[in-house]
Formats: C-alpha cells, sequence, structure tokens
C-alpha cells in the first residue's frame, strides 16, 4: 500500500454502540442561520453522490455548488458563498426517503463526512453506480462488482488526526472546517475506533496537566500543533505523535513519562513543523520514548511501523482490500512488482504466489521498516528499491517482472511509469486507486497501449464521503 497524501475526511464525536446503520430521520434538522450579509437564498436539490466530487451538488445554472453534508434527493434552501465563503446551507426543506439520523454533533461544520445522514446501504448502490459512468468507456459495467461495505459504518478509522488551537486557560482539540483553517473543536468522532477515541482522552489530560500551550494558524505563540494517534485494533497498541513548533518539549523528560506510562502507549514520538500549516506534521519524526516501531497486524502477518510509515486507517477494509489483490494474482508469478509499495503489504501477502519479488518506494520511513523485516527474514526473496518510481521504475522493469501492481497516492502515476509499462507490457498489471481522476486517466492510457481490463472490485474505505478504493485488473491484449 502505497505512501498516501493524508485523507481530508475529519473525525467529530464519539461512536455510537449500534452496528447497523441509525434509524431514519424523523423531522429535520436545524440548521443554523447564514451569518454573511447579502447572499441570495437560493433553493434546490442535492444531486447523486458522483466519486471524486467535493461535497454535495446542488446545480445553479451552469454551476455546482458543494454543500459540506445534505442526502441525494433533498431539497434544501442555502446560499452559494460565491461572495461570503463557502457554500452553506440554511434549511433542509423536504428530506430524501434516504435520510437517516447522523450523529455527529458537528456535521455542519466540519464537512469531513459528508453523506453521514444517508443510509448506508444506499451509498454503497449509489458508489456502484457512479463507478459504472465513470469506467463506462473504458469497460463493460458489468464487470463491476458491488462495492464491499463494512460490518460497522461507525468507529472504524485506527488513525485518529487532530488539529489545536488556543483557548483560555487551555486548549481545544479538533478538525478544521472544510475549507479553512478555523477550528471546530471536537471532544471525538462516530467514525473513530473506540480505541484512538480512549487515547486521544488520556494524551489530552495529560498535555493539559502540563499547562502546554497551542499554537495558532495566525500566529506565533504556543508550541503544540496537533496530535496524532495511530491503534492496532487487535493488540490495542497506540502510536502517539506529536506535531509541534520546535524539538523542546514543555514539560521535559517529565511529561514525556507521563504520557508514556498511559496504557496501550506502545511509542511516543514528535514531528516538527517550524511554521504552522494546514496539514500538522513534518517530514521527520523524533523519537521520544516508548517502542520505536509498533506493531499492526493485517492479513495474519505483523507489519512493523515508525510514525511516517503509511498504513490504510480502516482494519476492515484494509483486510478486504488485500484479499481483493491477492486473488486477482496469478496462482504463481516468476516475478512481482510492487510499485508505490510502502512497507510491503501486498507484496508480504501474497508470497504463496510468486518466486521473486520487488518493492518500490519513495518515503523513507516505509521503506526503512520494509528492510528492517527484511534483515528478520533474510530467505523472503524480496527486495526493496527506495525511490521515486518514476526514478527507478527502468532499474525494476529491467527485472522483467510478469505481474505488477501500482498503488499510487491520490494524484495517480507519474507519466513516465506509465509510458514505461506500455513499452514493457508486463502480461499482468493491477490497479489499486483511491482517486478516480487518476484512476480513468492512467487506465485510459494503459488501454490504449494495448491493455484489457477484465476485473473491476472496490472497497468503502471511507463510509458517508464520495471516496472510493477501487481495484482493477488489466492484462495484455494485444501488442502495442
Amino acid at each position: 500500500m502505497a505512501s498516501k497524501p493524508p485523507r481530508s475526511k475529519k473525525p467529530r464525536k464519539p461512536p455510537r454502540a449500534e452496528a447497523s446503520p441509525p434509524p431514519a430521520a424523523t423531522a429535520p434538522p436545524q440548521v443554523p442561520a447564514p451569518t454573511s450579509q447579502g447572499e441570495e437564498h437560493l433553493e434546490g436539490k442535492i444531486g447523486a453522490l458522483i466519486i471524486g466530487e467535493t461535497g454535495c451538488g446542488v446545480r445553479v445554472g451552469d454551476r455546482r455548488v458543494a454543500l459540506s453534508t445534505g442526502v441525494p434527493g433533498d431539497r434544501v434552501r442555502f446560499v452559494d458563498g460565491s461572495r461570503h465563503g463557502p457554500p452553506q446551507l440554511i434549511k433542509l426543506l423536504s428530506p430524501s426517503p434516504d435520510r437517516v439520523e447522523a450523529p455527529c454533533a458537528v456535521l455542519d461544520r466540519c464537512g469531513g463526512c459528508t453523506f453521514q445522514a444517508m443510509d448506508y446501504a444506499r451509498q454503497l448502490e449509489d458508489k456502484r453506480a457512479s463507478l459504472k459512468i465513470t469506467l463506462r468507456t473504458l469497460c463493460e459495467p458489468s464487470l463491476i462488482k458491488p462495492v464491499i461495505g463494512l460490518s460497522k459504518p461507525f468507529g472504524f478509522r485506527t488513525r485518529l488526526l487532530m488539529a489545536a488551537a488556543p483557548t483560555k486557560g487551555g486548549f481545544d482539540l479538533g478538525f478544521y472546517q472544510r475549507g479553512s483553517t478555523d477550528l471546530v473543536a471536537a471532544g471525538g468522532c462516530p467514525v473513530q475506533h473506540p480505541l484512538t477515541l480512549a487515547a486521544l482522552a488520556m494524551v489530552k489530560q495529560a498535555l493539559d496537566g502540563a499547562s502546554i500551550e497551542a499554537t495558532s494558524p495566525r500566529g506565533h505563540r504556543g508550541w503544540l500543533h496537533g496530535l496524532g494517534v495511530r491503534v492496532d485494533p487487535a493488540s490495542g497498541a497506540t502510536e502517539v505523535t506529536l506535531a509541534a513548533q520546535s524539538p523542546k518539549v514543555p514539560g521535559g523528560d517529565a511529561l514525556v513519562r507521563r504520557l508514556t506510562a498511559l496504557p496501550g502507549v506502545n511509542g511516543l514520538h514528535l514531528t516538527v513543523n517550524p511554521a504552522r500549516s494546514s496539514y500538522l506534521f513534518g517530514e521527520s519524526f523524533i523519537h521520544l520514548g516508548g517502542h520505536r516501531r509498533t506493531i499492526f497486524a493485517l492479513g495474519g502477518q505483523h507489519f512493523h511501523l515508525s510514525p511516517g510509515a503509511f498504513f490504510q486507517t480502516n482494519h476492515e477494509g484494509a483486510e478486504r482490500l488485500a484479499e481483493i489483490v491477492v486473488d486477482m494474482l496469478p496462482e504463481r508469478s516468476v516475478h512481482l512488482a510492487d510499485l508505490y509499495g510502502g512497507v510491503g503489504v501486498f507484496a508480504r501477502l501474497s508470497q504463496s504466489r510468486w518466486e521473486r519479488a520487488t518493492v518500490a518506494e519513495s518515503n523513507p520511513h516505509a521503506i526503512e521498516d520494509l528492510k528492517a523485516w527484511l534483515k528478520k527474514n533474510p530467505g523472503s526473496n524480496l527486495r526493496a528499491i527506495c525511490g521515486k518510481v518514476e526514478s527507478v521504475i527502468d532499474k525494476v522493469l529491467d527485472l522483467n517482472p510478469d505481474t505488477v501492481i501500482i498503488d499510487p497516492p491520490r494524484s495517480g502515476c507519474h507519466p513516465k511509469v506509465i509510458s514505461s509499462l506500455v513499452e514493457s507490457g508486463p502480461p499482468l498489471i493491477i490497479f489499486v486507486a483511491c482517486g478516480v481522476e487518476a484512476l480513468v486517466r492512467d487506465s485510459r492510457a494503459l488501454v490504449d497501449g494495448g491493455y484489457r481490463i477484465d476485473r473491476v472490485e472496490s472497497v468503502d474505505m471511507f463510509p458517508h464521503t464520495s471516496h472510493l478504493e477501487t481495484v482493477v485488473r488489466l492484462v495484455k491484449d494485444r501488442p502495442r
């Protein structure tokens, strides 16, 4: 699984206990009146869920206005935000038949879970319908199987990243409002795994006890930008990362000891950004206490991860995704190339299906984690190459892989990667995509280069959003 840009989904409030989607709403929610003056109030109907689109779309003439939350079929009154900031919902005039009660208390302000008030089964149906439209010029709609959903569409997210903001006598933690750096204070989030919320509460209490001061997006005072929590739901092991403006920890060793003594905390790390930005983490990490790597279980194996290495934030979804990728592989390959391979998840979980494997990855944290595993498993016949995939692709293809997995970031593959694959012509390519525009663009180039899509599967890695993790298998159909 590749090193991908941080997802934009923002968490909200503690998860509900129920395992099934919430019951249907009996009354429209109350929405605050607009704060802007002079904006014309418009009315319209929210359109269909479209994979990759921002927000809920309402047509205004030839423009699409994206509201932060809503349900396809809702009739709404809103301001389009063209003069006074982002679009804002004023009133729900009539609810969609697919509307349910959303558990999030800050849904309309955070905007991270755009479709949380939409029946979950309908979310899956609409995502499949949208995917069929998206890929209509590349493959037969019958090849696109139903979207694999989660058994529970809440409490699934195993990574939590919260920004901090100063308050009188302390600081708040929360999420940036869509389209701004204004903090939406939140003590939790219904899509977060309970273990991340428990760790968050304990860490916040310890930081409060040390009188830690938060920075501000528009100020220069304070130390803490925010914090990240990542948990392994199988063991309960927790990785905690503080994001701050300097490496000197207020409270020093005493605070570090207090944080590492918290139940479940496996490792404590610090990442430094001298200037606060929209993404809190820096490129490097300082180990403060506990273990340098945290063990995460997936597919019957254990992955030792440092804080800068990417790992899917949905354990159930990651298990299903890995099963799909392995199932799409041939029973036996001579040489598997895993491009944008991260810590080698796909290569390691498919060891029974290849004789040799090469993982190419640009993230130095991920590749060091993989190399550390290789030192302990010298007989694995797996090779790790560190570097941008477009820079090392020729080296990888010179090894004549007969099967290639590509799992790029949301922006997709570098053009050189695609052109090199077309030129080399490995018999089988499996494309794991989290960005639909890149999926269409890169798949089109492969199809034009002689490949044919023969299978499409997808996993709802992030319920209540327009994102969809899609896996496409391409076979070499004709000479270039």
